[in-house]
């Protein structure tokens, strides 16, 4: 049922980790203008809402989080002074191996079990968990299209 799913988390996994090559840490920190969150916050973020998709797929799953994760990335975060950040390496290794988790959830996911309307209460209710599934990989997608333009930015800066 969700095997398009499937294919679009792997395909935002590899496009961030192309992305992600050859920026330096004070790039990936690197914002244009104030009204915009930086690189590692997007994929931190991102990173983030993945295990929301774990907790989805798996409501007894032990999420595994990085030292301040949540307050870095999570929900209504805010963005910090730049040495508040990890390397980009440690959370970019997060996302791919949590992209490989959710797609080994959704592989023996129950049909039955993602009709069902999702306990996580996030956005228009009522909601099933295969709908806020799709929800939540829209979300990553459009942090994945910020990620785009600031590693354009990024290119572009380094080559004037």
């Amino acid at each position: 049922m969700l095997t398009e799913l499937q294919k679009g988390l792997s395909l935002n996994t590899r496009k961030i980790v192309k992305f992600a090559e050859g920026l330096s840490q004070e790039e990936v920190l690197f914002r244009p203008y104030d009204a915009v969150n930086n690189f590692l916050w997007n994929l931190g973020h991102a990173t983030t809402v993945r295990n929301t998709i774990i907790k989805i797929l798996n409501p007894s799953a032990q999420l595994e989080v990085y030292e301040n994760e949540r307050e870095l990335f999570g929900k209504d975060s805010v963005l910090k002074a730049n040495d508040a950040y990890p390397e980009l390496s440690l959370i970019l290794e997060h996302f791919v191996k949590r992209g490989e988790q959710i797609n080994a959830l959704i592989e023996i996911a129950s049909d039955e079990y993602l009709q069902q309307e999702s306990s996580i209460k996030i956005g228009p209710d009522p909601r099933t968990n295969a709908e806020l599934l799709w929800f939540f990989y829209n979300h990553e997608t459009e942090h994945l299209g910020e990620m785009k333009i600031l590693k354009n930015l990024a290119n572009r800066l380094r080559n004037a």
